[in-house]
């Protein structure tokens, strides 16, 4: 029997994707962001939550998709993997849909880049991508946190 997975499910403008349950630390309501000079467009800038930090990253400026006045709006923080010192990530969203549990995955068609989407979960009525935080945050984001130099880590 496949493993079952938990996911939470959001929307992106009017597209369904998700994140596994496991790379969440927490979901919350939308917070002041303050933008920060020098950061790519996609980072919206950083916000305080609870005790700390964390920097708000808005996928729908890095990806081109148009944003929606539907749903409510959430902040999904994960943390990152880096060993040295962890940095709080917010994934800014149109909505959050619902906590799925699913093991019928299916792995991305060779012909689609694998970069971001990490598999795709089949539901009766829809397929959603999958996103893969640690990759999707390993290069761009966690390189420009980590960064003496600014100029070199921003991605054209």
């Amino acid at each position: 029997m496949d493993e079952v997975k938990q996911f939470i499910q959001f929307k992106l403008g009017l597209q369904d994707y998700a994140v596994e349950m496991r790379c969440v630390r927490e979901i919350i309501k939308p917070v002041e962001v303050k933008r920060l000079l020098g950061a790519p467009e996609f980072i919206q800038g950083i916000a305080k939550v609870r005790d700390g930090v964390v920097t708000i990253v808005d996928l729908r400026k890095k990806f081109v998709i148009p944003p929606t006045d539907e749903g409510e709006p959430r902040i999904i923080i994960f943390e990152s993997s880096e060993e040295k010192e962890k940095e709080k990530v917010g994934l800014w969203v149109d909505d959050v849909v619902e906590i799925l549990e699913s093991s019928a995955l299916e792995k991305i068609p060779g012909i689609i880049h694998r970069g971001a989407i990490q598999e795709i979960i089949k539901t009766e009525e829809d397929i959603i991508p999958v996103i893969d935080v640690t990759q999707l945050f390993s290069h761009e984001v966690v390189t420009w946190l980590g960064s003496d130099n600014f100029e070199e880590a921003i991605v054209e």
